[in-house]
């Protein structure tokens, strides 16, 4: 089992060692974070994510993080966003595995301080200034902070099914982008279906982190989109691929631990605003308004 799967590891570095890499972006590389000249060269979303960032002022610093610090002690606020530098140790032992004494432990290791998406990361900045400003009732910021991530998850989507069904699951083993593309119908369907298709995405993946039941959130969908079954089936049975660990234990225990310097943060971040602030409705069977905001963040990806 382990070698099968040092095996898999070395191919995936090889197969996407060997992806074109285009000068016309060098610029815009991050130094040792695994594929992203690759990741640039061929996907528009991330070309436009990096750019953004980058924009508003957004920095890069290289330390080694492993999973677990980078769930518990990354500023999502903060316009620096920490990557441990490790593409050129990656590839080395692609190339000299038969030398390394105990090559599933070097997989390990390497899996192990290397699971952090730039491009997740880079858009939880973005879509802070895309959203009108926060809420102050805990309850309501809550809900705040869910729908965001609702957002940067379905860009997660967006990214991958940009880059498909053959290469976006060998980045996604690789860490370095969070889902796998290409098995959605409604993206070859058309820009408004496609569209469609996200808001459902969305709005699912909003009711999983405001932990609403399994078993009710397709009836749900349904009712918000109605006329739209195929496309409400499909976009919640991607959204449940959401992990259970995450929606029940990880998003929550980080709310639990950060909602009130959230809250902080935002204020400052949207200091003079004089846009209202974004309350989404307790029951989020009454959301409405909120899609055409989550539509505008949309159309700013290009989407």
């Amino acid at each position: 089992m382990e070698k099968s799967k040092t095996h898999a590891f070395i191919s995936d570095v090889k197969f996407l060692s060997r992806q074109t890499k285009s000068g016309k972006w060098r610029s815009l590389v991050v130094e040792e974070y695994p594929f992203d000249h690759q990741l640039l060269s061929l996907s528009k979303v991330y070309r436009h994510s990096r750019k953004s960032y980058v924009g508003l002022g957004g920095e890069f610093s290289r330390k080694v993080s492993s999973t677990m610090r980078s769930l518990s002690a990354h500023d999502l606020f903060k316009d620096e966003i920490e990557y441990s530098p490790c593409f050129t140790e990656m590839t080395w032992f692609a190339d000299h595995a038969e030398e390394v004494f105990d090559p599933a432990a070097e997989v390990e290791a390497l899996t192990r301080f290397s699971d952090i998406s730039l491009f997740h990361e880079q858009n939880h900045r973005i879509v802070w200034r895309l959203l009108p400003p926060a809420p102050k009732d805990p309850g309501a910021l809550s809900r705040y902070l869910n729908f965001a991530e609702g957002l940067v998850a379905t860009l997660d989507v967006v990214l991958a099914d940009e880059l498909g069904k053959k290469i976006s699951p060998v980045f996604e083993r690789l860490k370095v982008i969070y889902r796998i593309g290409g098995n959605t119908r409604w993206k070859t369907k058309g820009k408004k279906d496609y569209r469609r298709y996200l808001l459902a995405f969305l709005y699912a993946t909003y009711l999983a982190l405001e932990l609403v039941h399994d078993d009710d959130i397709l009836k749900a969908t349904d009712y918000v989109f109605p006329k739209q079954g195929k496309i409400n089936r499909e976009a919640v049975s991607r959204a449940l691929e959401l992990s259970e660990l995450f929606t029940r234990v990880t998003n929550t225990e980080w709310q639990k631990r950060n909602l009130r310097s959230s809250g902080t943060k935002l204020a400052k971040l949207h200091r003079g605003s004089r846009i209202e602030a974004l309350v989404l409705p307790p029951d989020p069977l009454d959301i409405d308004g909120e899609l055409e905001i989550a539509g505008r963040v949309l159309a700013y990806f290009g989407v």
